[in-house]
């Protein structure tokens, strides 16, 4: 039903659910722009805006930092914006368990200071950390270069409370690494992109902060020889953090990135036995420590940043390590072919690859396309994060979902009414 933003802004603001407003040209997600902004503080407060939100049949949509908002389908509604930003706090740290609790709009940079105190961190690692939110983290199911090591969000995620789109607050999981009671609604709602509840806040393993860290960089002309040296690191006894190839969508020089954390001893260590394998390469052409090491990472996340433009695509490829060397010889084909032109981000040690594509708006949904099959072909799948409407109204941004029926009834159980980010995820869910 259509209400007037005062009328609405009105109901809800007589609920005591936060701050409401009315939306403006920024809260648009995807184009479609809803009619007010509310940003509670409490889960019962975000419990009140979905209780009146259901019963009056609105749609509400769903917004951490804002960092993933181009992932999925744009919206097919939205009355309310509700902004997590307000649940901020951490809710519990427990150091002797390696444990901790946050609300789901605390920043990730936050989380990690609040828990760097007593020598402890959440092995994520994604782009923006300073505006990275812990229920987007969940959400999108975003991890970073050390998900090598540490797994992704699944892996370390283990608890989780949410308020469900009729308002009932709810909880899966617990505070202990140790926890196979009940049904696993953390890993249900990881990468559920808000469709099945609204996350008010989640519970995590953590690992002791490393002692020493360094990161091994070899140049290369080609991505083909530096690809397969990744395989080839893959299969050694090295322990990596990390294993990153960059490059750009046509020719052009590539390098390999390898980072090693622990002890001194054994990331130096690690560190001369690539140094022996990357000879045949030419050798290696610099070792990152301290400030440089922070900074090469924060700055080769740019590919994976998210603001797509008129003429900008981002995309996501799941791959198995071996094949990202055929399928990014794919792309460098279709890249000349077409006139596109970018940068990729290959985290050869787990398989996914991070890509900005620029070009014609034609040339943009033909090279998905391709770059699609390609690597369904591998046994992979492609992903767009980030696109202009217009090449979403012809692109799907998610590609064939085997289990498309199961996720729909997934939906129909918690979100009977399409309440929550409606037609964003996979098969317009």
């Amino acid at each position: 039903m259509a209400i007037a933003a005062g009328t609405l802004a009105e109901a809800l603001g007589a609920r005591a659910v936060g701050h409401v407003r009315a939306a403006g040209d920024g809260d648009a997600v995807a184009g479609v722009r809803p009619t007010v902004t509310v940003e509670p503080t409490t889960e019962e407060e975000v419990a009140a805006v979905l209780v009146f939100a259901d019963a009056e049949r609105l749609k509400v949509l769903i917004r951490g930092g804002g960092t993933q908002s181009g992932l999925g389908h744009p919206p097919t509604g939205g009355d309310i914006l509700l902004s997590t930003r307000g649940l901020d706090r951490l809710v519990e740290h427990e150091p002797g368990d390696m444990t901790a609790t946050a609300e789901a709009g605390m920043t990730l940079a936050d989380f990690q200071a609040a828990l760097g105190r007593a020598g402890q961190w959440l092995a994520l690692d994604p782009a923006l950390p300073s505006a990275t939110t812990i229920g987007g983290i969940v959400a999108t199911a975003v991890s970073g270069p050390r998900r090598l090591r540490y797994g992704g969000v699944r892996d370390q995620i283990i608890g989780v409370r949410i308020a469900r789109a009729d308002g009932t607050l709810a909880k899966g999981g617990g505070k202990v690494v140790k926890n196979v009671a009940g049904f696993d609604l953390p890993k249900l709602l990881t990468g559920s992109l808000g469709t099945l509840g609204v996350i008010v806040s989640a519970t995590f393993r953590l690992y002791p902060q490393a002692l020493s860290s360094r990161t091994v960089i070899i140049r290369g002309v080609e991505a083909g020889p530096l690809c397969d040296l990744a395989v080839q690191l893959n299969a050694t006894t090295l322990v990596p953090s990390a294993i990153d190839v960059v490059g750009g969508a046509g020719d052009g020089p590539c390098a390999l990135a390898v980072r090693f954390e622990g002890s001194r001893a054994a990331a130096e260590e690690q560190t001369e036995q690539v140094r022996a394998l990357a000879a045949p390469l030419g050798g290696v052409d610099n070792v990152f420590t301290d400030n440089d090491e922070a900074d090469y990472w924060r700055e080769a996340a740019g590919p994976a940043l998210p603001g797509a433009s008129e003429s900008t695509v981002r995309l996501k490829v799941s791959l198995l390590p071996a094949t990202i060397r055929p399928w990014l010889a794919t792309l460098r084909d279709r890249a000349a072919r077409l006139a596109v032109s970018g940068a990729w981000r290959a985290h050869a040690g787990h398989g996914l690859v991070d890509l900005r594509l620029t070009g014609e708006a034609a040339a943009l949904r033909a090279i998905v396309a391709d770059l699609r099959a390609a690597a369904v072909v591998q046994g992979g799948n492609l992903v767009v994060t980030d696109a202009p409407p217009g090449i979403l109204a012809v692109v799907d941004a998610w590609g064939a979902v085997p289990a498309l029926a199961i996720m729909r009834r997934v939906k129909e159980q918690f979100d009977p009414h399409g309440t929550l980010n409606p037609g964003r995820f996979v098969g317009g869910i």
